[in-house]
């Protein structure tokens, strides 16, 4: 997955890239069929496996593809942080404008991590659309920070409602964006997925999951690439959170020098 030198500056510039048709036949037919046994388990109440270790929904994190092309915009070194996947049919509730960079607190932007949607039966104007925020990356902000905007229009913004089947977005995971939720979808089930991946070299807030260690641990034994999952580039986020609440006034005194 090789990048145009126009296609790299519109994704730092812009903050995204669309992928038409990413996958081939064959394989939305697997990731269909896992995430269906997703569901099934999920509404009968029981136990599932770890995303990671599905037959086919596990190997799309290490989709030769996706890895090349984290890689052609963040660099040779990077880690998996989480993998999502979801049914969306018939009335599915939309999702307010937010970022999802994953920094606690929320102060810079030093290192990428990027999120990449994918869209196993593309998009069509129904259930929901996506909606994207361009250059927004590198505007410093919590992540719920916007949701007081609920899903309404935006001067700038950019609607993604047409895409085959099999299509994938890349995009910065600070980029503002949210699903605008639309009417429809009663005869096509949208099967939708996202996967995330940040930038070696700083410690990234873990998966917020009691079971983040379990999960690595799990992936590393199915899908092999042991950097890729590796502990070593994250710190409990759930574990800083509840030691911040011990802490009275502002976290920014615990670097200053002593006086």
């Amino acid at each position: 997955m090789i990048l145009t030198d126009e296609q790299r500056a519109t994704f730092h510039d812009q903050g995204f890239l669309v992928f038409p048709s990413y996958f081939t036949d064959d394989e939305l037919v697997g990731y269909k069929a896992d995430m269906d046994s997703v569901q099934a388990q999920r509404e009968a109440k029981e136990p599932s496996p770890y995303l990671c270790q599905l037959p086919h929904l596990g190997k799309l994190i290490v989709h030769p593809k996706t890895l090349s092309l984290v890689e052609e915009v963040m660099g040779p070194g990077f880690a998996f942080h989480h993998l999502h996947a979801s049914r969306q049919g018939a009335g599915t509730p939309g999702s307010n404008w937010h970022q999802d960079y994953e920094q606690e607190p929320q102060t810079n932007r030093s290192h990428s991590m990027v999120h990449v949607f994918y869209y196993f039966n593309g998009l069509n104007g129904e259930v929901g659309d996506l909606v994207v925020l361009p250059r927004t990356q590198k505007t410093v902000i919590a992540n719920g920070a916007l949701s007081h905007l609920g899903q309404q229009v935006l001067p700038g913004e950019i609607v993604v409602d047409n895409l085959p089947p099999g299509s994938a977005v890349l995009v910065y995971s600070a980029l503002w964006h949210a699903r605008r939720a639309k009417p429809g979808g009663e005869d096509r089930v949208r099967y939708f997925a996202d996967a995330s991946y940040c930038q070696a070299g700083v410690k990234w807030p873990s998966y917020h999951n009691a079971q983040w260690r379990d999960i690595l641990a799990a992936a590393r034994e199915n899908l092999g690439h042991e950097s890729l999952f590796a502990e070593e580039h994250f710190f409990d986020v759930r574990e800083a959170k509840a030691a911040w609440k011990e802490r009275q006034g502002s976290l920014a005194l615990d670097i200053l020098p002593t006086v």
